[in-house]
């Protein structure tokens, strides 16, 4: 894990490096094509500044602007050369107003890879053939479609590695967490950028003003999209903490499971969505004790048969609940079946094996890891090491092998990491 430690300043500085030499070739360019109109760029150099400060988040700290549109157009018109002066100078003012609560590694890598993804794509789309400010929309559409996936592939690239260096995740969960559904918008905004490239050829100023309003739109479908799924997770973490507050002894536990879960689905490499929704099952798993009395999950002696029984009630009672919120129907049944046991044991049905769905046998070690590691009325918590070496015991007559060693190997690399 050293290795991916020694990585991260290397990939920085290799990206910042790149930069500086764009703008510096970029500069000299720039000074020699007096042609260019200043008041032009002035104005190019604005718009970009507004669409960098209307920003739609996504997880992990990442975002994107609808000012794609308005750089894509900037190349069309002017070429590499002034469009990466335009976007240094942009994205330098963006991160001076918030050079007080972001870190400076941040913002200097920030300002690279917009220089960087812009003269890339700039690069290609002149090698094809194309000349900046003579636009042809049948000519050219081969050389503006390279424009837009280079200019994707560099940014998405570069940020997908960079997340993942910092966050120690898989780049391809990374990827697809992030940026899988980015593509169709950048050849949404395209079109944009087209037009008003062509706009501004015919109408100039006046047309770029009229042009804001579909930009401003394009912006808000993108903001309205992350919002919805951020209901989405402030409704489970609604949830949770309705848990959290019947049962005091496991608070935090179920955001424990969660990770854990994650861990083991990143180790596993599951699609997103299965990824997804083992994520809200994790969180959600013990939903159905709200309909076990307090006095029995409180209890800091063993349960009687008859208070035992009342506890294996939650998976069903949890899985009925869940399953009623749209889009949590996958969620439910890992929550069901998440007491189950390889050898037929577990409850509520007893199934055996590999009739247990994988995200009830993920839940169940997860869950399982994050019980043995944890305080109890009734004990302490065992080490880290002890609680996978209890679980490795149970490995095939509770737990499912290939999901314990998925844990085992997921918490030496994280432990490794958290190393470095």
């Amino acid at each position: 894990m050293k290795r991916k430690s020694i990585l991260t300043p290397v990939f920085f500085g290799i990206v910042a490096l790149t930069a500086f030499l764009f703008i510096y070739y970029s500069g000299k360019v720039f000074v020699a094509r007096a042609y260019i109109p200043r008041s032009s760029i002035i104005l190019y150099t604005v718009l970009i500044i507004i669409a960098e400060q209307l920003p739609v988040h996504l997880p992990q700290d990442a975002e994107v602007t609808v000012g794609f549109a308005v750089v894509l157009s900037a190349i069309l018109l002017f070429g590499k050369e002034a469009s990466v002066l335009m976007i240094f100078v942009s994205v330098l003012v963006t991160e001076l107003k918030r050079i007080k609560i972001m870190p400076f590694f941040k913002s200097l890598f920030n300002i690279s890879l917009y220089v960087v993804m812009v003269g890339v794509a700039g690069f290609f789309y002149e090698f094809l053939g194309a000349t900046p400010g003579k636009i042809d929309i049948y000519d050219d559409i081969l050389n503006i479609t390279a424009l837009v996936v280079s200019y994707f592939l560099v940014n998405v690239g570069l940020l997908t590695i960079c997340i993942s260096l910092l966050g120690r995740e898989k780049i391809s969960h990374v990827f697809v967490k992030n940026f899988k559904w980015a593509l169709p918008n950048y050849l949404a905004l395209a079109p944009l950028g087209v037009l008003l490239s062509v706009i501004f050829i015919e109408v100039k100023i006046m047309g770029i003003i009229l042009f804001l309003v579909p930009l401003l739109v394009a912006r808000h479908s993108f903001k309205l999209y992350m919002n919805m799924k951020k209901v989405y997770f402030d409704t489970i973490q609604a949830l949770v903490t309705a848990i959290e507050a019947k049962d005091p002894y496991t608070r935090g536990h179920s955001d424990r499971v969660a990770h854990y879960a994650n861990l083991i689905s990143n180790e596993m490499n599951l699609s997103e969505k299965y990824a997804n929704s083992l994520n809200c099952a994790a969180l959600l798993h013990d939903i159905g004790k709200i309909g076990v009395p307090e006095h029995i999950l409180n209890k800091p002696g063993k349960l009687s048969e008859e208070e035992f029984e009342k506890v294996k009630t939650h998976p069903v009672l949890g899985a009925t609940i869940v399953k009623k919120i749209d889009f949590m129907a996958d969620s439910s049944l890992f929550i069901r079946y998440h007491h189950e046991r390889q050898d037929g044991t577990g409850y509520p049905e007893g199934l055996i094996g590999d009739n247990i769905p994988l995200g009830a046998a993920i839940l169940s070690v997860a869950d399982a890891y994050d019980a043995l590691t944890s305080d109890r009325p009734y004990r302490k918590a065992k080490s880290p090491e002890d609680a996978i070496e209890e679980i490795e015991k149970n490995s095939g007559t509770q737990f499912k092998p290939e999901v314990v060693r998925a844990l085992k190997k997921a918490l030496e690399k994280e432990r490794d990491d958290s190393a470095t």
